[in-house]
């Protein structure tokens, strides 16, 4: 099995952009909301909660990160139910650390007007940047975030684009990536 990581900053449309996967016959795991598999921590790793209304100074002193053994697990699964390919949608700060576990990864790059509608959207379950410091936060390290994930992705999608354009391009990428691995 093959596991394609789709990541981007927040609002870039990776949960999304999974849902669109699973409707059109993928497999494909929205990793924000895969229960165990996130966690905010503190310098030293240890877990925190995560709080109502986060400052700057918080922000900037946690992190958000995968647990490496529920990312082994979720993969592990999908590779057990017979996939073929496995898209993980999601982003974390530590995603670069574990870069192993994937075949490929591609990255869903956004401006700021599409950043802020999309933190507006009302059908958008995910708090973060609607709580406290975090809209502000997200919008002031965008281009510093996106500098960082064009050092180790494989590919960048425009993700401005309406959803199923944006599928496309990705199914497109990854197919072309899947193929340089093999290659």
């Amino acid at each position: 099995m093959k596991t394609v990581l789709i990541t981007g900053v927040s609002a870039a449309g990776k949960s999304a952009l999974a849902r669109w996967l699973v409707e059109h016959g993928h497999q494909a795991v929205s990793l924000d909301g895969y229960l165990g598999l996130c966690d905010w921590v503190d310098d030293h790793g240890r877990g925190v909660p995560w709080p109502t209304d986060p400052d700057r100074s918080w922000l900037t002193r946690h992190r958000w990160v995968w647990r490496r053994e529920v990312l082994d697990a979720v993969i592990a699964a999908a590779a057990d139910s017979g996939a073929q390919v496995l898209f993980l949608c999601g982003r974390a700060d530590n995603a670069a650390e574990l870069a192993d576990r994937f075949d490929a990864v591609i990255g869903l790059f956004v401006d700021s007007p599409t950043m802020t509608a999309r933190l507006d959207e009302p059908s958008r379950s995910n708090p973060y940047g609607r709580m406290g410091d975090s809209r502000r936060f997200v919008l002031d390290n965008l281009d510093d975030d996106q500098r960082v994930l064009s050092g180790w992705v494989d590919a960048i999608i425009d993700a401005r684009a309406p959803l199923p354009e944006v599928g496309e391009d990705v199914l497109s990428a990854a197919a072309l990536e899947l193929l340089r691995a093999n290659g």
